[in-house]
């Protein structure tokens, strides 16, 4: 065994136990935090006063929420057998269920005053075609933290590594849905589904 292979568990153990470590430390692995099957919800104050691309002001100790994918849920999408066009589909649908959620749980229930909903990745041009707007200033280290999900999504994807040769995810942003597009935008009323191609 070549020490590059010899490399790659050690590597792909530290990764996945940080990524625990990290959910564990901000309670993302409490039932509690998930919404619907594809987020896990982190809820903080904001530590700073912030106008939000489409106009919202959100006041320094304002509750926001920040929008992590649920990992294990999504890579268990490919162990059904699904093809991958199949496996992008589902992983489509299940996003916008979790937003309908996300905005009925912001309409009337535990959410309600929560003033916008971020989220850091290196997907950004997907999370805009369902409504989130780039931050400007977006995260302090945004080649660091892509390097950083782009090595997860090899991870725990059968097919990441394979998939990151043909993308070229190599910077992460920060987007934001303020409460207002939420619940516009997917209130189960309005039957809106829009798409997601880089599921």
């Amino acid at each position: 065994m070549t020490p590059s292979r010899r490399a790659r568990p050690l590597n792909r153990w530290a990764l996945v136990f940080y990524d625990r470590a990290y959910r564990w430390t901000h309670g993302l692995d409490r039932p509690d935090s998930e919404i619907g099957s594809a987020f896990r919800l982190q809820i903080r104050r904001s530590r700073r006063a912030r106008e939000l691309p489409g106009g919202t002001r959100i006041r320094r100790g304002d509750r926001i929420g920040i929008l992590h994918l649920n990992n294990e849920r999504i890579a268990a999408l490919h162990g059904d057998g699904l093809s991958p066009l199949a496996v992008g589909l589902e992983f489509r649908r299940q996003l916008v269920a979790s937003l309908r959620t996300l905005a009925a749980l912001a309409e009337s229930g535990p959410l309600k005053d929560v003033q916008a909903f971020a989220a850091t990745t290196i997907f950004y041009q997907g999370l805009a075609r369902l409504g989130f707007q780039p931050e400007h200033r977006g995260p302090t280290w945004p080649r660091l933290v892509a390097a950083y999900q782009r090595a997860l999504l090899a991870s725990v994807h059968p097919a990441g590594a394979r998939r990151l040769r043909r993308t070229t995810y190599h910077q992460a942003r920060r987007l934001w849905i303020s409460r207002p597009t939420l619940r516009e935008r997917y209130r189960p009323a309005t039957g809106l589904t829009p798409a997601l191609d880089d599921a």
